[in-house]
């Protein structure tokens, strides 16, 4: 295979994850939408306007395998999508989790080794950064213990849990080790998370969960990413597919290069995923407001 299609089939994979968003701008009366960060772990600079200072806030529906709910079913997002440095975690500390990270893998201008480098990372820097251009915050319904599919129908003061997917992607991986791509090295950091209510610990609201008041729907993020529901194995899965509906994990992302001589003397190249994993309290609210 090509290296040009081997990266064309990488960044297929990265867009079917996310999806496109649909446009702000909804037949006839546009929709626009503002939101503002805060919490004891985030905050954003100023508030922040769709389509202004390299700012998208997209609401939408869809039906793929990367809602909660089963394969096919639809589901409806709200996310932030934020390309100028204004993004501040504080505070993100109490990491726990493996270390098999060799050490050509990590984050730019760190020197901890997984996963205390997370919070390196995290907390001295105003993101997005130059490596990591794009940081993406997106909550999404369905199958999260609720039976609501879109976010726009719920009622005013309604509470439903969602899942929070939180993304640091800074580039896509590629072999062979002479692809331009393999010469990046830092890790892609994702946060995922499905909410629920841990009643042994006398909790009455899910860990994350959106309610709307009127016109505002904030999302609300208290979670250490222990839903049961969502701790499966991920030690052997090497697949590009980030594995976000079996690891409720602060989840990094690096590739290896193997490659094999055939019986025809041509040599192949694959490429294998690792998904070392980490787990932190992260707390903070988004609230969306349409208007």
């Amino acid at each position: 295979m090509k290296k040009t299609l081997k990266v064309a089939v990488v960044l297929a994979v990265v867009l079917a994850f996310w999806a496109l968003p649909e446009s702000q701008a909804a037949k006839g009366k546009p929709i626009r939408w503002k939101a503002v960060v805060t919490g004891a772990n985030v905050w954003g600079t100023g508030e922040f306007v769709g389509g202004v200072d390299q700012v998208n806030i997209n609401n939408g529906l869809g039906t793929n395998s990367y809602s909660c709910g089963p394969a096919g079913n639809s589901y409806s997002y709200l996310e932030l999508q934020v390309f100028n440095p204004s993004l501040q975690f504080v505070g993100m500390s109490g990491f726990s989790g493996d270390s098999d990270v060799p050490s050509i893998y990590g984050f730019p201008n760190t020197s901890t080794p997984w996963p205390l480098s997370i919070g390196d990372f995290l907390n001295n820097n105003l993101h997005p950064t130059a490596d990591y251009p794009h940081v993406i915050v997106r909550f999404t319904t369905c199958g999260c213990g609720n039976t609501i599919t879109d976010l726009m129908q719920m009622t005013d003061g309604q509470i439903i849990p969602v899942r929070m997917s939180v993304l640091f992607f800074s580039h896509i991986w590629g072999c062979p080790p002479s692809s331009p791509y393999t010469q990046q090295t830092f890790l892609n950091l994702l946060m995922n998370a499905h909410g629920y209510i841990d009643i042994d610990s006398g909790e009455t609201l899910p860990d994350i969960y959106i309610q709307r008041v009127g016109n505002t729907w904030t999302a609300y993020v208290n979670t250490v990413f222990d839903n049961p529901t969502y701790q499966q194995s991920i030690a052997e899965y090497t697949s590009a597919d980030w594995p976000v509906m079996k690891s409720d994990n602060i989840l990094g992302q690096y590739a290896t290069c193997s490659s094999k001589v055939g019986k025809n003397g041509k040599t192949t190249w694959a490429t294998t995923y690792h998904y070392p994993r980490a787990k932190a309290p992260l707390n903070f609210q988004v609230a969306f407001t349409k208007y």
